[in-house]
């Protein structure tokens, strides 16, 4: 009689163990300002989605479960990448936030993440956020690491009209799907993006020798090659290839609109990277030039990289502000 109650114990104990599992995985995402957007399937896809993704990060799942989300081919594609290469999970079992409307159709921010990027050295989770975009019907349409929420207010309070509200708001999320595509190694999203005459400066610090036999420790200088877009992009995927994560922040943001009336469609965005892989990282002040005539495919003309830093090998310098690639260095010829 003993043994047939602790037998039927312990299988009770194994059947309710998955939903165990699933409650202590799962997580609620509440809209706080429903308004015209359909509430019922944001909510109820983001919830799912959040919640596939916290089990397969718990049970170490090479594949994310995307199966009974109302999602699109192409946000399922862009999660598989960003997925095998970096594994997340949603910080909190409870979400509430805002809904955004956007001009393809809906958008939640601050949705907060753990970080583990595959084949870190580091055992430290790194906080991240996450944006969500839907179409109007509520479908999923992607998912990015976000700029942090206080570098996303201050760009947007500087909008001074519409047209520049939309386009700060585009350009943000260009730069956030921007970002996400060196995590997930995106090389297509980048190819579209860059112009075919994208001029591409890429900074590098150099060692200069001793000037003088007192001098042991020589000086330290950037040096500014150039590259042409496919150049770039080929050493791009060389990176690619022989690295397991590669993970890319952006802790400063600067836009710029041109101020001349004919060239308003032009604007230059710093960022202050932080860029951390398997076999490198570095700190520095990234450069682009957009050009949004084209508001449906918008693409960038310049990309600049220089080091925050450069090192005498006795005290770090910092690059002077004055000397920050920004867009008045460049001619905009239309």
């Amino acid at each position: 009689m003993r043994q047939t109650f602790l037998q039927t114990t312990i299988l009770a104990f194994f059947f309710f163990l998955p939903c165990f599992i699933q409650a202590e995985n799962s997580v609620r995402l509440t809209l706080k300002n429903p308004s015209s957007a359909p509430k019922q399937a944001i909510e109820q896809n983001a919830s799912i989605l959040l919640s596939r993704i916290n089990q397969a990060f718990d049970a170490q799942q090479s594949g994310l479960n995307l199966s009974g989300i109302d999602i699109t081919n192409k946000a399922k594609e862009s999660l598989a990448a960003l997925w095998a290469n970096v594994h997340f999970k949603c910080d909190d079992s409870e979400v509430v936030q805002d809904c955004l409307a956007t001009s393809n159709g809906y958008q939640i921010r601050q949705i907060p993440l753990a970080i583990e990027p595959q084949g870190a050295t580091t055992a430290d989770d790194t906080y991240q956020e996450a944006v969500i975009n839907f179409e109007p019907s509520g479908q999923i349409s992607s998912f990015y690491f976000t700029i942090g929420t206080n570098l996303y207010s201050k760009v947007m309070k500087n909008g001074n009209e519409v047209t520049d509200v939309r386009r700060r708001m585009q350009i943000l999320d260009y730069v956030e799907h921007f970002r996400t595509a060196y995590n997930q190694k995106d090389i297509n999203f980048l190819e579209q993006v860059f112009s075919d005459d994208a001029l591409i400066i890429v900074g590098k610090v150099i060692k200069t020798q001793p000037t003088d036999i007192n001098n042991f420790v020589g000086q330290t200088k950037v040096e500014f090659v150039k590259r042409t877009k496919q150049e770039y992009l080929s050493n791009l995927k060389k990176t690619f290839a022989v690295n397991k994560f590669i993970n890319v922040k952006f802790d400063e943001i600067k836009v710029v609109r041109h101020p001349h009336p004919t060239k308003k469609d032009f604007y230059g965005v710093t960022l202050h990277q932080l860029y951390s892989s398997s076999t490198y990282s570095d700190d520095g002040y990234l450069f682009l030039l957009w050009d949004f005539r084209n508001e449906d495919a918008p693409q960038i003309h310049v990309r600049t990289w220089q080091p925050k830093y450069t090192d005498n090998s006795k005290t770090q310098i910092a690059t002077p502000e004055e000397e920050i690639f920004q867009l008045g260095d460049f001619e905009i010829d239309i």
